[in-house]
């Protein structure tokens, strides 16, 4: 036996020191990876490590003569209960004491299995231990993190995080291998196995928890079923109150002129934009500058080539599909006869690479549960390309089966829904006109569906028609989109919408893409919405699977005049392009943007492309205006050790509850709630007084005595003072404040250089109770008071029934 007294250096300084040395390397990695650094987490690393090395070596396996290893009956306890952790998240729930202490028993576990293929005499096993300790401390400790919070952290910081933890696990498991040298050997009692035994159950075992958490992942992206509302249906989707008359009109013909316009003032324009010029106005020069630029692509063998991890491409090869034979057919002899065989060699070769898998496509598979195929499935790009080459005859012709196979095999467009899945205002402009591609190739689809797809976009339109978006940098107009709507359903409100997005255009000198299916003007009046405030529900899903109708968006306005009071209100976390945005405010309007969400951040260029763009479940929780909850649980011990990631919970329910909605002629007004978020309940009641203010009123409780936060991000702020702050606003300011409710903390202000201002209104143990009040035009400066004991909130002269229990004190 070794002679530990040889060792003039006690164990537990040694062990201090490696710890030490330990947690300067993953600090280090931290720091290069953007992530958080402070003392005191600092120190819960170094404490950790300890901690794992010293129990870790302690008990570490040890090789007998004939092969097989005992195992002390601590480390069985110690891998029996870690391999149990994961089952037990749910049991664990938000507590991170127990959380903490599961993940060093995993650790520990850990760093005693890699002992079972380590040997002392062959560096090279020691090596592979290693790496295989590492891999399963960090990969395993995350995976469980991100099942329990139904994925909702964003991929990227996922690696992060797992990259971070491999680094801490390997120094702790070399930090073990040089403690074991220092320390007694195990007592003789324990448990014996072969390394090869113990090899096939760690395979069986890791094969069985890969596939469970696969699993987990695909059915993360939206629930299975979702809240219902009365006189909601798939046939009725949409709830929305009726104003009696609507101001303006505007003539198609007119409309369409000015469209063509503001296509033709677009500084980059391609293919596409000189087709649809072409074809609206039949002049010669634009022809030909289509046949120039499309030649131009093709030689270049545009769109032909790797897609690495963004197939958008697709759908811009589809819109050159769409453009070329009408051309051809408006414009005889633009092309010469090798021309047209160039371009239909090029066609062809954009159909091979439509239909070959790449890299990328193996991941949508595994999100989506589906055999990798090349088309892609996101706004149905694919689809619409397919059917494009297809209905005009551009297919390569040994390919053309399997183009029909796929479009047969994958109904999509207006014959599955009128809801592009992804949570992202501009996506649906694409995949409308994919679905319009599509109604091309097959007619069989649902017109229901297609009036509806375009009522989605009409009913979120902004007063003045202005641009708008959620969930990516892209604030597209309505203008383009609009016209087309006309075009297909007849409807003189799109021509409105069209002249109205057009006015915007016009005076801020915008520009358009071009509108496939806008080629000819209408004759038609414009004339304004009907439909006010409005309960929106859509189908949910994924692209190759339908959800359930779920609630989508709730849009409160008091009409549609310029200077028009308008809300957006977002009640979903589901889709691939998804976001954190359960019941939270998207936008306050009045001619320009008031309270609006933060979506614009820094790419991080050395990402894949589809990966480098601040969007999606990139976009943290705390950057939208609604309810944070500080992370517990398992969640907290991985953000704590890697410094990557929110300090607050990222997960928020697939669905917010629409409890009730009215709309009248004097206020329009929406209850919604989220429940059973890490036993927090956030009930928001919104009104929205017509030609007066508007009024947000949080309560928030909870089953526990954790604390909960309201975060608020307001634009073009003028000046702050006390619990008010003043906004530009159209014409004059207008004034936004907060009122607690009952004993609360005081709140929290942070401004930028841009005039945007962050304000954060905390609440006290297990409640929260927040006023929020918009005051437009002749109502800014009024006092503001809350009336608790009739319910009210009383501004100025005026009391606002709020309803009774709103305003009570919680208990």
């Amino acid at each position: 036996m070794m002679d530990h007294r040889r060792h003039a250096v006690p164990a537990t300084v040694v062990a201090a020191g490696v710890a030490l040395l330990v947690t300067t390397a993953t600090v280090g990695v931290r720091i290069l990876v953007g992530g958080r650094f402070s003392a005191a987490s600092a120190s819960v690393l170094w404490i950790t490590a300890l901690v794992v090395m010293l129990a870790g070596a302690s008990g570490r396996p040890l090789r007998r003569s004939d092969g097989r290893y005992r195992i002390p009956w601590s480390t069985v306890v110690c891998i029996a209960v870690a391999f149990l952790t994961p089952l037990a998240t749910q049991t664990l729930g938000d507590s991170t004491p127990a959380a903490w202490l599961a993940a060093v028993v995993w650790l520990v576990a850990s760093v005693a299995i890699g002992f079972l293929f380590s040997r002392p005499d062959r560096r090279l096993h020691s090596l592979a231990a290693s790496a295989l300790v590492a891999g399963l401390g960090a990969v395993a400790l995350v995976a469980t993190a991100e099942t329990a919070s139904g994925f909702a952290d964003e991929e990227f910081f996922v690696a992060l995080q797992v990259l971070v933890l491999l680094v801490f696990a390997a120094g702790i498991w070399i930090g073990s291998r040089v403690l074991a040298r220092r320390l007694p050997s195990p007592g003789l009692r324990g448990a014996t196995i072969r390394r090869s035994h113990a090899l096939l159950g760690l395979t069986l075992l890791g094969t069985a928890a890969a596939g469970l958490v696969v699993r987990s992942y695909q059915d993360s992206f939206y629930g299975s079923s979702a809240p219902v509302f009365d006189g909601v249906s798939s046939a009725a989707p949409f709830l929305c109150s009726r104003l009696e008359d609507g101001a303006g009109t505007y003539e198609g013909v007119a409309v369409f002129n000015r469209l063509l316009d503001r296509v033709s003032a677009n500084p980059r324009k391609g293919p596409p934009e000189y087709g649809m010029l072409a074809l609206s106005t039949g002049d010669q020069n634009w022809a030909e500058l289509f046949r120039q630029t499309l030649l131009m692509e093709a030689l270049e063998g545009s769109f032909t080539g790797p897609a690495h991890s963004v197939k958008y491409g697709q759908y811009e090869a589809g819109l050159r599909a769409y453009y070329y034979p009408r051309v051809r057919t408006a414009f005889p002899g633009l092309f010469a006869i090798q021309e047209a065989e160039l371009v239909k060699e090029w066609f062809a070769q954009i159909n091979q690479r439509a239909l070959t898998v790449g890299w990328v496509d193996a991941l949508y598979a595994v999100a989506f549960a589906k055999w990798p195929e090349g088309p892609y499935e996101n706004q149905e790009s694919g689809a619409g390309l397919l059917a494009l080459l297809e209905t005009n005859r551009l297919a390569d012709p040994d390919l053309s089966d399997r183009n029909r196979d796929y479009l047969a095999r994958n109904p999509r467009g207006w014959s599955e829904r009128f809801r592009n899945t992804d949570d992202s205002l501009v996506y649906q402009l694409d995949w409308i006109n994919n679905a319009y591609f599509q109604s091309l190739y097959s007619d069989s689809y649902s017109e229901l569906n297609r009036e509806l797809a375009f009522e989605w976009l009409l009913f979120q339109a902004l007063p003045n028609g202005g641009r708008i978006g959620y969930n990516h940098v892209g604030q597209p107009s309505l203008a383009g989109v609009a016209y087309l709507g006309a075009q297909l359903l007849g409807d003189p409100r799109y021509i409105w919408l069209a002249g109205r997005s057009l006015d915007v255009l016009e005076a801020r000198g915008e520009y358009l893409r071009a509108q496939p299916g806008v080629e000819m003007p209408m004759a038609v009046s414009g004339l304004p919405p009907a439909e006010n405030s409005c309960l929106l529900y859509s189908q949910s899903g994924l692209p190759n699977q339908v959800g359930p109708l779920a609630p989508d968006k709730v849009v409160l306005r008091d009409g549609w005049d310029l200077d028009s009071s308008y809300l957006l209100v977002n009640l979903r976390f589901t889709g691939w392009h998804r976001y954190k945005a359960t019941n939270t405010i998207t936008l306050a309007y009045q001619g320009v943007p008031l309270i609006q969400e933060v979506t614009q951040g820094d790419r991080i260029g050395w990402l894949p492309e589809g990966r480098s763009l601040f969007r999606d479940k990139r976009i943290p929780r705390e950057n939208l205006n609604g309810l944070l909850i500080r992370r517990s649980g398992l969640a907290s011990v991985v953000g704590t050790l890697t410094g990557v990631g929110s300090p607050w919970h990222q997960d928020p329910p697939h669905y917010a509850t629409v409890v009730d909605f009215n709309a009248d002629d004097a206020v329009s007004s929406v209850h919604v709630r989220l429940a059973d978020w890490h036993s927090w309940t956030h009930d928001r009641l919104v009104h929205l007084v017509h030609d007066g203010p508007t009024v947000v009123v949080d309560v928030a409780t909870s089953t526990d005595s954790s604390i909960a936060e309201v975060s608020w991000h307001l634009r073009d702020v003028e000046s702050v003072r006390d619990s008010r702050a003043r906004l530009r606003g159209l014409d004059r300011p207008v004034e936004i404040l907060w009122l607690p409710v009952g004993t609360q903390g005081e709140i929290r202000r942070e401004e930028s250089e841009d005039g945007r201002l962050s304000v954060t209104c905390p609440g006290a143990p297990g409640k929260l109770r927040w006023i929020t009040v918009v005051l437009p035009n002749e109502w800014v400066g009024a006092h503001v008071a809350v009336d608790e004991l009739g319910g009210a909130l009383v501004v100025g002269d005026v009391a606002i029934p709020l309803g009774s229990g709103w305003l009570a004190a919680a208990p």
